[in-house]
C-alpha cells in the first residue's frame, strides 16, 4: 500500500496515501494535522496532534478496557483494544440516529517528551447495514447463529467479557476476517489505518 508521512514535533508516522490533509478548525489542538477520506460506504475523519504526558491513557490492556467501559453509552460497544509498550489504541462502535454505525478510533503513541494522539471517526455512508446483513445471512446458513427461539442467538458478544449484555455489542460481521469482503466499510478502513500506523500492513 502507498503511504504518506506526517511529522509532528520531529516525530514521523505514516498513514495511507489516500487520506487528504485539510485545514484545522479554530478549536482543534495546537499543531494538529486533520485528514479526511471516504468511499461509497464510509466517511472518515482523523486528527493527529501532540498531547502532554499527563493525558496518557492506561498503559495496560485490562486497565484500558476497564477505563473505556466506564464511559460507554447504551448505544455503544467495544470492538478492539490493544496495549503495547510504545502505544495503545481502542475501537468503539456507536449507533447513530436515525441509522448507521460510527467507529471511533483512539490511538496514543508514547515518546519520551510527548504523546502522539490520533482520534479518528469512521462512519457508515450510502446504503447502511450491508455488511451486517450479508454476514448474518452467511452465518445463518452455516448454523452459526440463530435458534428456534432466538434468530440472533450467537450473533453479538463483547470481545473481552462474554457476561456483558449491556450496550450494542460487537457482532460477528465486525470480526476482522470479514474486512477483505468489505474493503470500503468504515471498520475495514479503520483497521487498515491501524495496520499502517503500527507497521503491521503486510501489503506494504
Amino acid at each position: 500500500m502507498n503511504t504518506q508521512t506526517i511529522t509532528i514535533r520531529g516525530r514521523s508516522f505514516t498513514i495511507p496515501e489516500y487520506y487528504q490533509r485539510v485545514d484545522p478548525m479554530p478549536d482543534d489542538p495546537e499543531e494538529s494535522v486533520p485528514c479526511m477520506t471516504g468511499t461509497d460506504n464510509a466517511v472518515c475523519f482523523m486528527i493527529a496532534y501532540p498531547a502532554e504526558m499527563s493525558k496518557s491513557l492506561p498503559r495496560t490492556k485490562d486497565d484500558l478496557i476497564a477505563g473505556i467501559r466506564k464511559y460507554l453509552g447504551d448505544n455503544q460497544g467495544l470492538i478492539q483494544v490493544e496495549a503495547e509498550e510504545d502505544h495503545v489504541f481502542s475501537i468503539v462502535k456507536s449507533l447513530m440516529e436515525p441509522g448507521g454505525v460510527q467507529y471511533i478510533f483512539t490511538y496514543q503513541k508514547f515518546y519520551p517528551d510527548f504523546i502522539l494522539e490520533i482520534n479518528a471517526f469512521f462512519e457508515e455512508a450510502g446504503i447502511k447495514g450491508q455488511r451486517d446483513s450479508m454476514v448474518y445471512g452467511l452465518c445463518s446458513k452455516q448454523g452459526i447463529v440463530g435458534s428456534g427461539e432466538d434468530p440472533f442467538k450467537g450473533w453479538a458478544c463483547d470481545p473481552y467479557d462474554e457476561s456483558i449484555r449491556q450496550g450494542k455489542l460487537m457482532n460477528l460481521s465486525e470480526h476482522e476476517k470479514y474486512d477483505a469482503m468489505f474493503p470500503g466499510h468504515p471498520l475495514s478502513m479503520c483497521r487498515e489505518l491501524i495496520r499502517v500506523l503500527t507497521g503491521n500492513d503486510e501489503r506494504k
